[in-house]
Parts: C-alpha cells; structure tokens; sequence
C-alpha cells in the first residue's frame, strides 16, 4: 500500500496512457465503454429470451443480464487485457526504474475507471423498468473492491506467467470462456439447482464469481435478496467470494515477485 501510495501518480498516467491507446483511433472513443457491454446485453437477449425463451424469474430479462454482464465484462476484459500487460511495457520497464507490479496494477484501475460509470447507468436501467433500487445499493463499492481484489491478483498472476511462459494467453481464453457458463448470468440460478444433483450443486456454489454476480444483483436490485434461493447462503456469497479474493490478491503477488527476477530475461528475447 505504501508503494501504491508513492507511485500513483505513475499508476494514475500508466492507466491514462492504457485508455487512451485503447480509445485514441475508434470514432466513438470512450463510448465504446457503455456500447460493448450493453451491446453484448441485448445480443443476449434477443438471443436467450427472444428465441430460446429462458426466463428470469420475477425480474425483467434484461435487468437479470446486465447485473451479471457488467461485472462479467469488467472481470473477463481486464484478465484478458493484463496477460500482456507486462510484455507491452518492455520499453518502459528497460528505461525507467520502478516496482513492475505497478503496470497489471494500472491496466486494472484503467478497466475500473471503464466500470464504475456502467454501473450508474445500470442503476437507471433498473428505474426505467419500474423496480426499486435495493437499499444494500450502499454497499455496492464494497463489492467492487473485493471484486477487484480479485482481478488484481488474477492480474498479477497471469502477467507475470506470459512473460514465462506464452502458452497462458490461450489457457486463460479457455478458463474464462468456460466461467461463462459456469456463472448464473445468462440463465437463472434457480433452474440449474432444480436441474442439477445437490453434490454439483455445493461444488457450482463454491465458484466465487457465482457469489459475486449474487452480490451485484443484491446490492442493485430492490427485494432481489429476498427471493434467493436457500442454497445461495451467507457463506457461498459473501465469505467465499471475499477469502478467495483475499487469498488470490496474495498468491498473485506471490507469483507475480517470484518470476519478477527474471523478466529480464525473458523481456529481451
């Protein structure tokens, strides 16, 4: 923290130089922000509630996907866009001396910055359909920073492990792509618990990002806590997700100091 607290201003212009290279050349620059997500929100839709006719409980079809959508995207971009985090900074890393661990640091607060504006949006979508704002709407930046918890750990970890070894960028493509699916976003939590044996229930619960879509949907939706279902507990969504996030911000770093000695190495190849 003391080292965070001493470079954030390199944190705050790393981050500033990742946004604007990520939205110097396209026509609606830093819209694409609110258009990707919400975009991929409606493509889901039509697709899931239009066609295939997947309902979503008692909530409107679209407000039960962007409550998962948003925060999906915030985790899946900002894993994706840290495994070549460090790589990319090479000429930065052979000029200028300082704690690499800054740049996966700075990549996550740029797809932070990208994040917190959706979610005031997300809170007037849930208006214009008519439904209260949950009152535990004031612990939502709670949720966002154990979510980021997370992500920083996942970040360090996977940065430093491309630089190692450059087979991670397609291991990670997969794992995400298969959390996906493993994550109530596009379908209801209730129906694969009325599908499915209560063993791969316990074990579907213990995905902390399962916990943190809950949490997302709790924190934004009025009356959304209520309506739960009892395998969705006080621990598999809330003390799950925080010691996972807890543990991964430790082991990444872990991870992340360890191979740190030998970047060079492998930077210069």
């Amino acid at each position: 923290m003391k080292n965070l607290l001493e470079y954030k201003d390199l944190i705050y212009e790393l981050a500033l130089r990742d946004l604007k290279i990520r939205y110097r050349k396209p026509f609606f620059g830093f819209l694409w922000m609110f258009i990707m997500p919400f975009s991929t929100a409606i493509i889901y839709k039509v697709l899931f509630s239009d066609f295939m006719r997947i309902t979503s409980g008692e909530y409107p079809f679209f407000i039960h996907l962007i409550t998962a959508i948003l925060p999906w995207s915030y985790f899946a971009t900002t894993v994706q866009g840290s495994i070549g985090c460090i790589l990319g900074s090479k000429n930065i890393i052979n000029q200028i001396s300082f704690p690499k661990y800054l740049i996966p640091v700075s990549t996550v607060f740029a797809n932070l910055i990208n994040f917190l504006p959706t979610m005031i949006i997300l809170l007037g979508f849930i208006l214009a359909f008519h439904i209260k704002i949950s009152p535990l709407v004031i612990f939502l930046p709670v949720v966002i920073m154990i979510h980021t918890c997370l992500i920083i750990g996942l970040a360090f970890l996977v940065s430093a492990l491309q630089v190692i070894y450059r087979d991670t960028e397609y291991i990670v493509q997969i794992m995400i792509m298969a959390l996906f699916f493993l994550t109530p976003g596009v379908y209801v939590l209730e129906e694969v618990i009325a599908r499915s044996n209560p063993l791969f229930i316990k074990i579907y619960m213990l995905n902390p990002l399962v916990g943190f879509t809950n949490l997302y949907r709790i924190t934004s939706i009025g009356g959304y806590l209520n309506s739960m279902p009892k395998e969705a507990n006080f621990l598999n969504t809330l003390i799950i997700p925080a010691i996972f996030s807890i543990a991964m911000l430790f082991i990444g770093y872990f991870v992340f100091s360890k191979y740190e000695k030998r970047f060079s190495d492998y930077l210069n190849i």
